[in-house]
């Protein structure tokens, strides 16, 4: 990415920023239903456990793209 002008990094950020809007929520019905007790009983524990890391995860990650793309975007001098 070191070699992106500030146009293409902009629209860069604004992709990963739009995946991430689409896809933040992407366990969430899952993680529900895990709350709701859909389904119980130690593989059942076990699974809600791993949903919920995994959604931990997800957003962690998501925030961590956008970070880095609008550090790099903001590091670029505005003309090249």
């Amino acid at each position: 990415m070191a070699d992106l002008d500030r146009q293409a990094m902009q629209a860069v950020a604004e992709r990963i920023q739009r995946l991430s809007d689409e896809h933040w929520w992407a366990l969430h019905p899952s993680c529900r239903l895990m709350e709701n007790d859909t389904w119980v009983g130690p593989a059942g524990s076990r699974f809600g456990t791993q949903v919920h890391a995994d959604q931990r995860e997800l957003w962690t990650l998501l925030k961590q793209a956008i970070h880095s793309a609008n550090q790099k975007l903001a590091s670029l001098p505005d003309k090249p």
